[in-house]
């Protein structure tokens, strides 16, 4: 696996039939360019599309490059696997869509990640089973670096909308289970491209949830989900502040501007100050 930081803050999704949209991708300056072989692809052309799409990933381009493959167990999956497989140039990563049982990510991880080990694996969570299963998805292969949340598919095999109250209890679990595995959880993209303070409202809570990325079709989001997802320069001082009292503490007792410093926020202190280092805030 790739040992360098990388930011996996905001993931743009295209048609795996438009390579053109790398630039695009680039111009936006989103973490991720993600190229669809699922949703994305039409179903009568999904040959097209991995011949089509095969070129991007030979290009270097200033964003991690991932590939949505169809389902691993489904005939597409098997064949986009395959041609992933015998690819002199792989994706980045690959999305890998309604997984709903360990094993499933474990068959990419055996088979195409023995060809190629520096890929990274995403399960997207889409489905109840998903979510009921998700603790050991999450475990299930060393290459999975993060976990998706699904929200749109995932609404619609609950009968929800896609409001956060309804999806509340579904992130909340995939965001422990993203913590117990110790990755990162990205939120489902917001569609609605005019509703900024909408958009800004969700990012604020799912930052609070402990989500560490968003999706996104829309290039005019990718400031804001960065912004959500970068520690300001005040939380980073006080960081450091806390981990500066803490270790000048020998009794286990100290205090900073009046307030107890415990384990606990020490620990979310060095998270912090890991994120800003990664996202190249100054501490």
């Amino acid at each position: 696996m790739r040992t360098r930081q990388v930011n996996r803050r905001s993931a743009m999704v295209f048609s795996a039939l438009l390579p053109e949209k790398f630039d695009d991708a680039a111009n936006a300056g989103t973490d991720i360019a993600v190229f669809d072989l699922e949703d994305g692809t039409a179903p009568g052309r999904k040959a097209e599309a991995r011949e089509t799409v095969a070129p991007v990933f030979e290009r270097e381009g200033p964003f991690l490059q991932y590939l949505r493959i169809n389902h691993p167990h489904s005939v597409d999956g098997l064949r986009d696997s395959i041609a992933v497989i015998e690819w002199q140039s792989p994706p980045d990563g690959l999305l890998l869509p309604k997984i709903e049982s360990a094993d499933e990510v474990r068959q990419i991880a055996a088979t195409l990640c023995a060809v190629h080990p520096d890929i990274e694996l995403v399960p997207i969570i889409e489905s109840p089973s998903g979510l009921e299963n998700v603790y050991e998805i999450a475990n299930a292969a060393p290459q999975i670096v993060m976990l998706l949340l699904g929200s749109d598919d995932l609404s619609g095999s609950l009968g929800s909308d896609r409001s956060w109250e309804a999806l509340a209890y579904a992130r909340g679990r995939v965001a422990a289970a993203a913590g117990d595995a110790s990755i990162e959880a990205m939120d489902g993209a917001f569609y609605d491209p005019d509703d900024e303070a909408g958009l800004i409202a969700e990012l604020t809570r799912a930052a609070a949830m402990g989500f560490s990325g968003k999706a996104s079709y829309h290039a005019g989001q990718i400031p804001h989900i960065h912004a959500a997802f970068t520690p300001e320069a005040d939380a980073v001082a006080e960081a450091k502040r806390i981990l500066e009292a803490a270790a000048a503490d020998s009794v286990g007792s100290a205090r900073l501007d009046g307030r107890m410093i415990n384990a606990a926020i020490v620990k979310r202190a060095k998270r912090l100050l890991a994120i800003a280092e990664r996202r190249g805030v100054d501490r």
